[in-house]
C-alpha cells in the first residue's frame, strides 16, 4: 500500500491547502491595506508600489483560490502561479528590508524631506506580513507540487497500457463458397 498517494489524495493536505490559501490572502488583505495608506499620504517609492502591486495581485487570486481546495478535482494546478508569487514576495521582502531594517526605518528621504519621522510600526508589519506571505506561498508550492505529482502518478498507474491491448485471437464466420457449399469459419 502507497501511503503517499492516501496521504496526498485525502482531506488532510486540501485542508492545509486551504488553511496556507487563507493566511497568504489575510496577509495580502493586510498589505494592501497598510500600503495603501503609505501611497495615500504621498510615500511614493517604487518599492512601495511594487509591493502594493504584489499584494493586490495576489489577493485577486487568492479570493478564487480559497475554494480550490474543496473541489474533489483540485490536484495542484496552481503550482506554477504560487512558484511565480513565491518568489514575487520574496522580493517584496527583500525590498522592504532593504528600505526598513535597523534605523533606515526612522530616516528615509521622504522622512528627511517632511520631517515625518514615525510609522515604524507599520513598516515592520510590513516587513513581517511579507514574511508570513512568503512562508506560506512556500510551503503551498511544496504541497501543490507533491499533490500534482501524486495525481500524475496515479494517473500513470490506472491508464496501463497492457490493460488497454484488444485480444489476439478472434473468431469470425465466413461464407465463401467452397466445394460443398457450407461455410467456413476462419480464426485469425
Amino acid at each position: 500500500m502507497d501511503t503517499r498517494r492516501g496521504f496526498l489524495a485525502g482531506r488532510i493536505p486540501r485542508t492545509l491547502l486551504g488553511l496556507n490559501n487563507f493566511v497568504v490572502l489575510a496577509s495580502s488583505i493586510i498589505l494592501t491595506g497598510i500600503l495603501s495608506y503609505f501611497i495615500h499620504w504621498h510615500y511614493r517609492g517604487t518599492h512601495i508600489i511594487y509591493n502594493e502591486v504584489i499584494a493586490v495581485i495576489t489577493l485577486f487570486f487568492y479570493l478564487f483560490a480559497m475554494v480550490l481546495p474543496a473541489v474533489k478535482s483540485y490536484h495542484g494546478y496552481m503550482l506554477p502561479l504560487n512558484l511565480a508569487l513565491s518568489y514575487l514576495w520574496l522580493t517584496s521582502l527583500i525590498f522592504s528590508s532593504q528600505d526598513w531594517s535597523g534605523g533606515r526605518c526612522r530616516y528615509t528621504p521622504y522622512a528627511l524631506r517632511t520631517g515625518i519621522r514615525h510609522h515604524c510600526g507599520l513598516k515592520h508589519t510590513v516587513q513581517a506580513f511579507n514574511i508570513i506571505g512568503f512562508s506560506y506561498l512556500f510551503f503551498n508550492t511544496i504541497l501543490e507540487a507533491l499533490m500534482w505529482a501524486s495525481h500524475r502518478r496515479e494517473r500513470v498507474r490506472t491508464t496501463d497500457p497492457e490493460k488497454d491491448r484488444p485480444l489476439t485471437t478472434t473468431t469470425a464466420t465466413t461464407t465463401a463458397g467452397t466445394a460443398n457449399g457450407g461455410a467456413n469459419t476462419t480464426t485469425i
